[in-house]
């Protein structure tokens, strides 16, 4: 848990590093305040705040077990969306730089769902819950997750639709409750595959190193060794 606090500290960073890197400095504020004037925006936000809120404010263990689930969804469901844009983009040798950012904050939020996936399970054995409950809250960040998607990106990219974007976003929620002992929420023969497999080696979250460059226009970051070389692992 402290090593997630730590990396949240520098995602945390690398948001407003590319911000300020991106955003003429006129134009910074409407986006740290974008919550606050986008309708979308602020109910995506206010579902997952609004579990936290409620242990705050009645800390019985229902409602704990029901931000720990808030948590899941976080780190599990709310970003993964926004990868693909940049990945999308990196395939197409644009703004590979912020994607190389992104991929590093994927492999870590991975690492944050890992943990979810084993504490969850156990939760599941001490605290007293809803199965129904989490259903709901699923479907929930499903629904809140494609509205937002398609209200920000929609058809207007080359390479994402309303329709990839569901798709992928229920292909995810399946995987997660699967991930954590509970059968697929939507039709596994709709939502079995992931539409953004072929975006998999821009995350090189598998560590594969397939991720391709032009030499000429971008740096190297991964490589994959010849299967006919041998001996440098040990150097």
């Amino acid at each position: 848990m402290a090593e997630q606090i730590s990396q949240e500290g520098m995602h945390n960073q690398s948001y407003q590093y590319m911000i300020e890197t991106i955003v003429p400095s006129d134009r910074r504020s409407n986006v740290y305040e974008f919550w606050r004037t986008d309708t979308v925006l602020r109910d995506r936000c206010k579902f997952i705040a609004g579990m936290y809120q409620a242990y705050v404010d009645d800390p019985t263990s229902e409602n704990y077990f029901t931000a720990l689930v808030a948590d899941y969804l976080l780190e599990g469901m709310y970003f993964y969306n926004g990868f693909i844009f940049f990945y999308n983009l990196a395939s197409r040798m644009l703004m590979p730089g912020s994607a190389d950012i992104f991929k590093m904050i994927n492999r870590d939020e991975l690492s944050h769902v890992r943990l979810y996936q084993k504490m969850i399970p156990e939760a599941m054995q001490v605290f007293s819950h809803s199965k129904d409950r989490i259903y709901e809250m699923f479907d929930a960040a499903v629904q809140h997750e494609c509205l937002w998607t398609n209200h920000i990106v929609g058809d207007n990219i080359l390479g994402i639709t309303e329709s990839s974007t569901e798709q992928y976003t229920k292909y995810l929620a399946n995987m997660r409750l699967r991930a954590i002992g509970l059968d697929p929420l939507y039709d596994e023969t709709q939502y079995k595959k992931s539409p953004y497999a072929h975006l998999e080696r821009f995350s090189d979250t598998k560590s594969e190193g397939h991720t391709k460059a032009n030499f000429f226009e971008a740096q190297v970051t991964s490589y994959m060794m010849s299967s006919g070389v041998s001996g440098w692992d040990e150097i």
